[in-house]
């Protein structure tokens, strides 16, 4: 629905989407497992990611999430699986750190 992330924060911020016919607008709202994603039924909202949509297509999809380009409807289907996540960090450090803060 977005181009970025940085776009995608900027549009959930706006309150474009809908997380289970709810307005959300905290980008780092966690969705869960069957959760339905949905644009805002606003003039405004549809045609910004229609216009995303037709001017960048819908790249590589998470086998975690499915997506409907005509119903600009979004699903969660399951937790992402860790192997998906291509950044390249060391969980033990992580915890580590964090347990030295307490």
């Amino acid at each position: 629905m977005a181009p970025t992330v940085s776009a995608a924060r900027q549009i959930v911020n706006h309150g474009h989407i809908l997380v289970n016919n709810q307005s959300v607008d905290i980008p780092s709202y966690q969705c869960k497992p069957q959760d339905l994603i949905t644009v805002q039924n606003r003039k405004g909202s549809r045609k910004l990611i229609e216009n995303n949509l037709e001017t960048n297509g819908v790249n590589e999809l998470p086998n975690h999430l499915t997506f409907n380009g005509s119903s600009l409807l979004g699903e969660v289907k399951s937790l992402v699986q860790r192997d998906f996540i291509s950044l390249k960090i060391n969980e033990l450090l992580v915890v580590e750190y964090y347990s030295r803060k307490v």
